[in-house]
């Protein structure tokens, strides 16, 4: 609600799948938009619902795999950080 760019791009978007003859043009509007609401909630959901179940498969099984998993990220952020201090400033 408070991002302009969203409210811009459904009415730069939408419209072009609402047949100018509809004679309800605003519900065609709302319907797409809940659509879209519906479509965008489900994949967030599935989305989380893959994450926690990794997570928990992560957690449950070895907890060698996670911990070489934290070993090998927190080698990347210095090596990330190594990489940062050595470079040069244009």
């Amino acid at each position: 609600m408070l991002n302009p760019k969203v409210a811009l791009f459904f009415l730069a978007f939408v419209p072009q799948f609402i047949d100018p003859a509809a004679p309800h043009k605003a519900l065609a509007f709302i319907v797409l938009g809940l659509v879209f609401n519906v479509n965008g909630m489900l994949w967030c959901n599935f989305l989380a619902w893959s994450a926690a179940t990794a997570s928990e498969r992560l957690k449950g099984k070895s907890g060698r795999l996670a911990e070489m998993l934290n070993r090998a990220t927190g080698g990347l952020f210095v090596a990330l950080g190594v990489k940062l201090v050595l470079s040069r400033q244009n």
